[in-house]
């Protein structure tokens, strides 16, 4: 690939980005001169005017400009052709660093040209320095500000000034005998919770939002690409109503007067709580989504759960699962660090688990574990005796493995799982 085609690609990549999630526009360095496609840069043009105008930048608000303006970008067909390209939202930073270091190394072409053109009949020393000088002013457009160490030292110090003396220093995981270990959901974390089908994975992520958002400020949200958004909110109802969750296939039928009272009750408990659920399914979506809550929200701590994995589409899919799966759980670390609030994720275990005598898991035994393994910063895995013996005495005793904690202790801690509710309750010694 030529550099002129390398150009053009991560122009189009950065403003895919920018119609994916117009708010990247807030840290968008770049300038119509850096582009070097005509129709790009007319396209960027207009997105420039379009956020100094206050428009949402969008898809429909191009088709309203008219068929003259949009020939001058290329039309409908560039739009939905960027659209499609993008490999992953989260790196708008480098799509734009690489176009930023294009137009400089180009800058500095055209002035080492003009330098020898102007030298092949002269030799002054002004034509040199002024060609040097012309260059190392380029030194600030190649060099990224960054803050100095004492300023670092002075945000930590600032950071640990404003933790609560009371409370967490993380976000409410409902649990109180698992913010002991780990403090609460901490801002910047990735979090795997993995399980074999049917152990619980889900009902502790949702009974963590439930519990998590009746005691803090807390707003939750959950992208659901395995279970419809109706049967979540089933599921919700079951735990706050404490009713059997089958019976609300058909609640009419089924249920008694006290659960009529008791679900009744739990709708308007649910109805207070401060909880999305939606069904995007790419990073970039999710990532979209999530900055808009944020930013209508700001007065709130905010988590986001991811239900699951495998699940997650990748933009452009390489047919290499493996890698496609480390580019999924890259940008969604990214995007945790990068929006500063603790991503969830739930993953499924191979069935490698099912042979051994001990079952309970380890990190080998996540799907396309290699990467989940490096880059999560903590990972819960769930066993329950009684999902391989039905028999056993310790009836929904769950154990809660937390087997990676990057920046805390690991270890179990124990929850009681009602399968009929849904509810995960802690243990009361």
């Amino acid at each position: 690939m030529d550099k002129y085609t390398f150009q053009y690609e991560n122009e189009c990549f950065a403003l895919a980005c920018l119609l994916h999630d117009s708010s990247l526009m807030e840290e968008c360095l770049l300038q119509p001169k850096h582009f070097l496609d005509s129709h790009n840069k007319r396209l960027f043009q207009l997105m420039k005017q379009m956020q100094s105008e206050g428009e949402r930048i969008s898809v429909i608000s191009f088709t309203k400009l008219g068929v003259s303006e949009m020939a001058r970008f290329g039309g409908m067909n560039h739009i939905s052709e960027i659209m499609n390209s993008v490999p992953s939202l989260s790196a708008f930073n480098s799509y734009q660093q690489s176009i930023l270091d294009f137009h400089t190394i180009q800058h500095v072409n055209q002035l080492a040209s003009d330098f020898l053109e102007r030298t092949k009949e002269r030799h002054l020393l002004k034509d040199l320095y002024s060609f040097l000088d012309a260059t190392t002013n380029l030194e600030s457009v190649i060099t990224q500000k960054s803050a100095t160490f004492q300023e670092l030292l002075h945000e930590r110090y600032k950071y640990h000034r404003e933790t609560p003396m009371h409370g967490l220093s993380g976000v409410h995981t409902g649990f109180l005998c698992l913010n002991e270990r780990i403090d609460g959901w901490q801002n910047g974390d990735l979090i795997i919770v993995a399980a074999r089908p049917s152990m619980g994975k889900t009902a502790l992520v949702l009974n963590s939002f439930l519990n998590g958002c009746m005691k803090d400020e807390l707003f939750a949200t959950l992208f659901s690409i395995d279970m419809s958004i109706g049967s979540v909110i089933d599921r919700f109802l079951a735990m706050e109503a404490n009713v059997n969750l089958k019976k609300l296939r058909n609640p009419t039928k089924s249920f008694t007067r006290e659960e009529w009272s008791r679900y009744t009750k739990a709708m308007g408990t649910l109805a207070s709580l401060s909880i999305d659920i939606r069904d995007e399914y790419t990073v970039q979506t999710i990532r979209a989504a999530t900055k808009r809550n944020i930013r209508e929200h700001p007065e709130k701590k905010h988590v986001v759960a991811i239900d699951f994995l495998t699940l997650l589409k990748h933009p452009n899919p390489s047919g290499n699962l493996h890698r496609d799966v480390t580019d999924i759980i890259q940008d969604l670390k990214r995007m945790a660090k990068d929006l500063n609030i603790p991503v969830i994720v739930i993953a499924q275990l191979n069935r490698g688990v099912e042979q051994r005598q001990d079952k309970r898991p380890t990190m080998s035994d996540i799907r396309e574990s290699g990467s989940i393994e490096q880059i999560a910063d903590l990972i819960l895995f769930l066993y329950r005796e009684e999902y391989y013996h039905p028999k056993s005495k310790k009836g929904g005793m769950t154990e809660l493995l937390i087997a990676k904690n990057r920046n805390g202790p690991t270890g179990t801690v124990t929850l009681n799982f009602s399968k009929e509710t849904n509810i995960f309750r802690e243990n009361i010694s």
